[in-house]
């Protein structure tokens, strides 16, 4: 299948993803008649047709949502899809204990290291979410982690702060706010490892920098696993109390296919928060969603699941090469003999309306005998937008082997021949012609 072929194949699969796209977006609206749906798929079909990128919002206008601020985020090509106004500071609540988190893990040791519960546990308001620490008990850091994370517990996020500062949680405050300029959150200050509203202690950020923290902090396979959880269960220690049973406060969890954390937030400052990341079960395309100031707590879940819904549909998964199918032949050094190269599977990309879609076969000009038929000697990758995607492995058809001295020779000899039997029918040629001038 040629390249132009492939191409073709490609705008045709996401017109018709788009076409699908469209319809989910506008499906109950009273004025998505025919003619309007004619209208958007000729637009689809000029958009994907164009030389640059496009803006999706052109072909289906985001979801009205009641939060003040938020971002959607395709996390799979690193680049914004939809804002509104994603760079105003404003307080974050409990979503900065993702930084909290981060700043734990790269400095302890989670399965070793164990937290005496500090003092300052008891100054905690009231009302803020915890697991009912006390002090001067000594907690696995591990368990203090997942409480904090899954149940946004707050005694937890101010022990562990207290255990990696030393007793100093102010120390601990410096080194979220130094992590933060190392990412590039410009945009960020960080007052307090909870979150929690308290004079002096604020904590602000916007959706493009908690965007930024959430990728960094996804990376690591301790904050990933743990913000997926749904529920733990947490034996204190000692034996006068009984095990502490909690439930992630992530209502999109367990609910929306494909969600897989991280953090919910809310003080009366900050208003609802909810930060989501989502890989599509069928494209695994990945977005991250950050909503800010949803109006209650049942409208920040459905904010992020209007975003979610809203996105979705513009990515789809394509098939730019088959497996087995040829892609062409090297040459194998001194044998005079080539070797046919195939995709040893199928070559696949996650693509989403508008992006650039570039292929790159990547393979040594000659190859040394022996070649054996099924070997790996290069890879076919493929951009989307800025990114490459996996790698595929490009494989040999064919099978050469070395070549023994009475192979080298009898070659030898038939070149030998044929360039003596060119030579005769070059003078042959020549004589005849000489010939028909007498």
């Amino acid at each position: 299948m040629t390249h132009g072929r492939r191409n073709v194949l490609l705008v045709c699969a996401l017109a018709t993803m788009f076409a699908l796209g469209v319809a989910v977006a506008i499906a109950g609206a009273a004025t998505a008649a025919d003619t309007d749906a004619k209208r958007i798929d000729r637009q689809v079909d000029r958009l994907i047709d164009s030389s640059g990128g496009i803006d999706i919002t052109e072909i289906a206008p985001p979801p009205a949502v009641t939060a003040d601020a938020w971002l959607v985020y395709d996390d799979t090509s690193n680049e914004p899809i939809a804002t509104k106004d994603p760079s105003t500071q404003r307080p974050i609540a409990s979503l900065a204990k993702l930084m909290t988190a981060l700043v734990v893990v790269e400095r302890m040791d989670l399965d070793e290291d164990v937290v005496t519960i500090p003092a300052a546990v008891n100054d905690l308001p009231a009302d803020a979410a915890g697991i009912g620490l006390r002090a001067g008990e000594k907690w696995p850091a591990r368990n203090l982690f997942r409480a904090m994370l899954v149940h946004s517990a707050n005694d937890a996020a101010l022990s562990l702060a207290s255990s990696v500062g030393k007793g100093n949680i102010a120390a601990f405050v410096e080194l979220m706010n130094a992590r933060a300029k190392e990412l590039g959150m410009s945009s960020s200050e960080f007052g307090s490892p909870t979150g929690l509203d308290a004079p002096g202690a604020a904590n602000t950020s916007t959706p493009v920098d908690l965007v930024l923290l959430s990728e960094t902090a996804l990376t690591d396979d301790d904050i990933r696993s743990t913000v997926a959880l749904t529920k733990i269960t947490l034996t204190p220690p000692g034996t006068d109390r009984d095990p502490v049973t909690v439930t992630n406060r992530n209502p999109l969890l367990g609910s929306y296919d494909g969600v897989d954390g991280i953090k919910t937030g809310f003080t009366d400052a900050a208003g609802y928060m909810l930060l989501i990341h989502e890989v599509d079960p069928t494209t695994q395309g990945e977005l991250v969603v950050a909503t800010f100031s949803s109006s209650s707590e049942k409208t920040r879940v459905s904010d992020s699941r209007a975003l979610l819904d809203w996105a979705r549909p513009f990515r789809t998964r394509v098939t730019l090469v088959e497996g087995g199918e040829a892609l062409g032949t090297i040459p194998v050094t001194g044998s005079g003999r080539t070797v046919e190269v195939f995709a040893c599977d199928d070559v696949t990309a996650s693509v989403r309306a508008g992006q650039r879609v570039r292929e790159r076969i990547v393979v040594p000009r000659a190859l040394t005998a022996p070649v054996h038929e099924g070997d790996e000697i290069g890879q076919f990758i493929v951009r989307v937008g800025s990114v490459d995607s996996k790698p595929t492995p490009v494989c040999s058809a064919t099978s050469i082997p070395v070549e023994s001295r009475l192979d080298r020779l009898q070659r030898h000899a038939r070149d030998y021949r044929g360039a003596w039997r060119s030579g005769v029918d070059e003078i042959e040629g020549a004589w005849s012609s000489t010939k028909e001038q007498f």
